[in-house]
């Protein structure tokens, strides 16, 4: 057991220990970062689910009552499209830009009795 604690009394011992630490370390901090980037962006934002639900409100009022969307549709940040596919088929697509200029646009596909 002497004679094994000669053989490896480096002198460099403690700073190995230390660069592999401060290696492990960084690598654990880098994959932190990269978690939290990928977690945080735009589209989990509350701001983004806050205009996802007001494009589905608007097409709910629009498929209840149009005239209650009338004062709506003079908003330039709204643009409602109908675009019927076929006799039983139509695409209602409406495009929406918040306070923060970000443009959400979603389709809804409506069943129309003949």
């Amino acid at each position: 057991m002497a004679s094994l604690k000669k053989c490896c009394n480096l002198a460099a011992n403690s700073l190995l220990e230390s660069v592999i630490a401060l290696t492990i370390i960084s690598v654990c901090l880098y994959f932190a970062v990269m978690i939290f980037a990928s977690v945080y962006t735009p589209r989990t934002s509350a701001k983004f689910y806050s205009t996802q639900n007001k494009v589905n409100e608007l097409f709910y009022l629009s498929q209840l009552k149009s005239d209650s969307i009338a004062n709506e549709s003079e908003d330039e940040n709204l643009l409602i499209e109908e675009e019927p596919i076929n006799e039983n088929l139509k695409k209602i697509s409406i495009q929406y830009k918040d306070s923060t200029q970000f443009k959400f646009e979603k389709s809804f596909y409506v069943q129309s009795n003949p």
